[in-house]
């Protein structure tokens, strides 16, 4: 009976190993702008949400805008899904709804939306670190 406690034991926490590779917390390099620019952004949980600092900026881009929030309030929808957060676009200065999904280990699909979700963009982050 022990033995078999400690089997499952064993079983549960080697199947947990993938779930917590699909995880958006590390570090994102998002696409290049069309000027070239483009910002590393670290996620990391909120309490029970996912939230984003800007952790870089390459290509000329406003180096004051390192350390800045640029993604807030994200609720976990389903597996590998956040929405009902905000995101902020160093660009136009902005937040925007948002949602993210994890697609794979390495990619993570972004995007800021106005007139309730009818307007998007949208990015696909890779994972720096």
């Amino acid at each position: 009976m022990r033995i078999s406690a400690i089997a499952t034991a064993a079983l549960l926490a080697l199947t947990a190993v993938p779930a917590l590779g699909a995880d958006a917390t590390g570090v994102w390099a998002s696409e290049k702008n069309d000027e070239g620019k483009w910002i590393t952004v670290t996620i990391a949980p909120c309490g029970t949400q996912m939230c984003g600092v800007i952790s870089s900026v390459h290509g000329g881009g406003d180096p004051t805008n390192i350390g800045k929030p640029i993604i807030k309030g994200m609720n976990k929808s389903g597996e590998n899904r956040w929405d009902d957060g905000e995101i902020f676009a160093p660009d136009d200065k902005k937040w925007y709804d948002s949602k993210m999904e994890l697609v794979s280990d390495t990619q993570l699909s972004v995007s800021g939306c106005v007139a309730f979700g009818l307007i998007c963009r949208a990015q696909t982050w890779t994972r720096a670190q």
